[in-house]
């Protein structure tokens, strides 16, 4: 059964586990935190980035866990095995939204991006139809993917507007500076994929 945006987002929260959200989105901004090695360093820095957004949100982290995705099958070297950062719901309006995050320190090696972004949007397709065949409520998901580096000189790795991924023009780049003051709304990306 198709059910309204806002109950869909109720029942997609409700049935995702509460060890994969990491910002319930009550703040009104999301909140993304990963721990990275800069570039020459050993310890661990902490990367934040605050997205405030319209209508209701949360955020999932899927990398960075042990587990496999789906514990029934091979975890080893398998398509599934890849994973995207962070995927943060939105229900703002009459859409479920799906914005999909890999987040890099320098690096802008394209297939690797690419891997994860794409198995990032499988997972949400995957869920989705789970939840349907088991439970009968449904609605689609618009997905967005965005890659997130500290690159100064990413222009070799970006189409010639330097916005998105030569290699995926699906794939929307920005530096962690130029998301100052944008919200999950104002970040741009014209490449909506539904599943």
């Amino acid at each position: 059964m198709s059910l309204s945006a806002a109950s869909y987002f109720d029942h997609l929260r409700a049935y995702l586990s509460d060890a994969y959200v990491v910002d319930d989105g009550a703040s009104g901004s999301i909140t993304l935190t990963e721990k990275y090695f800069r570039e020459g360093e050993t310890k661990k820095s902490t990367r934040k980035v605050m997205l405030p957004f319209q209508g209701r949100a949360f955020a999932i982290k899927l990398d960075g866990r042990m587990e496999p995705l789906f514990h029934f099958l091979d975890d080893n070297g398998k398509q599934w095995s890849k994973r995207c950062d962070f995927i943060v719901f939105q229900c703002n309006r009459r859409c479920i939204n799906a914005h999909l995050f890999e987040f890099k320190t320098r690096s802008l090696e394209a297939q690797s991006i690419i891997d994860q972004l794409k198995s990032g949007v499988n997972w949400c397709a995957s869920v989705r139809k789970i939840i349907n065949q088991y439970t009968g409520d449904d609605r689609e998901m618009r997905v967005r993917k965005f890659v997130i580096t500290e690159n100064d000189r990413p222009a070799a790795y970006l189409d010639a507007a330097g916005k998105y991924l030569a290699r995926d023009p699906s794939i929307r780049h920005y530096h962690y500076d130029d998301l100052s003051g944008l919200t999950l709304d104002t970040l741009d990306n014209t490449s909506i994929r539904t599943v």
